[in-house]
């Protein structure tokens, strides 16, 4: 766990895991912008993260960390 702690410091704002063709789990989330069960765009402070798969659903939204189920394929930043 300290590895991680190193590789995300001064991430503070916004961090996300995932693993393809698998589930997620992202930190720092303000907001969604449109989401459908192949599509989902995470709104951050500085930018968007739209996230593509298949079978997405959103199993928590709370305090700014969101994780999803299903089979993630991509995850792209859009400033």
């Amino acid at each position: 766990m300290e590895l991680y702690e190193e590789i995300y410091e001064g991430f503070r704002e916004a961090r996300c895991s995932f693993l393809p063709n698998s589930g997620g789990y992202f930190e720092g989330v303000k907001g969604l912008n449109g989401f459908s069960d192949t599509e989902i765009v995470l709104l951050f402070k500085k930018s968007r993260v739209v996230v593509r798969g298949e079978q997405l659903e959103i199993k928590k939204y709370c305090d700014g960390d969101l994780q999803l189920s299903g089979r993630i394929f991509s995850v792209g930043l859009e400033e």
